[in-house]
């Protein structure tokens, strides 16, 4: 019988990755060339994904989503159809931060990973891989890029290295990914509010 396959997105980053296989066998990452080609794209690259194994959406154990910080539109287009698939099959939708899959597809050992964003502020976590599994020694927050990480001797990651692949790798392991308990209401960490609601709060304040 073959295992249960996983299908993996992040879409938090201008470079959003997909990938299906097993933890054992995470295959490669689709790469779509842009997060404004998302909302028409991640349809056909998932069928293409699941083409290239010869295997059905039945086949499917679960669903894995970054659930951010990271770009607004890219992580709402990404979790939706996440959502979606995982409430249409009826099963388990899982998450773990953009910033950890980077971190984990740059190295083992510590690394700390890092993604623009803007006004002149990084999203920043950094974490231990290990044979068993991953620890959080920084959670995903907001910081001034002026300010580096005081982990001497650390690993770097970007959004470049940012990975779908990596991500479902991790499934299982201690640290890694973890099933929600409420998909239907649960919503990702954005890091920061999108620009819109930037505005509105530096105009009206919050309600």
């Amino acid at each position: 019988m073959k295992p249960a396959l996983f299908l993996a997105l992040d879409t938090a980053t201008d470079r959003p990755t997909l990938a299906l296989g097993t933890p054992a066998d995470p295959g490669p990452n689709a790469v779509v060339p842009h997060r404004h080609d998302l909302s028409r794209e991640i349809e056909r690259f998932t069928s293409d994904l699941f083409a290239g194994r010869g295997r059905t959406p039945a086949d499917l154990g679960g669903i894995l989503v970054a659930d951010g910080p990271g770009s607004f539109t890219g992580l709402r287009i990404g979790i939706a159809f996440a959502k979606g698939l995982a409430r249409a099959l009826g099963v388990p939708l899982l998450t773990a931060p953009s910033l950890m899959g980077a971190a984990r597809a740059a190295g083992t050992g510590i690394v700390v990973a890092e993604y623009g964003a803007l006004r002149g502020d990084v999203y920043r976590a950094a974490y231990r891989f290990d044979a068993n599994g991953a620890t959080v020694l920084m959670a995903p927050t907001l910081a001034r890029a002026d300010s580096p990480p005081a982990i001497d001797g650390a690993g770097r990651a970007t959004d470049a290295d940012a990975s779908a692949a990596a991500l479902l790798g991790l499934i299982g392991r201690p640290g890694g990914p973890e099933p929600l308990a409420d998909p239907a209401s649960w919503e990702p960490s954005y890091g920061r509010p999108a620009e819109a609601e930037a505005r509105r709060l530096a105009r009206d304040g919050p309600t």
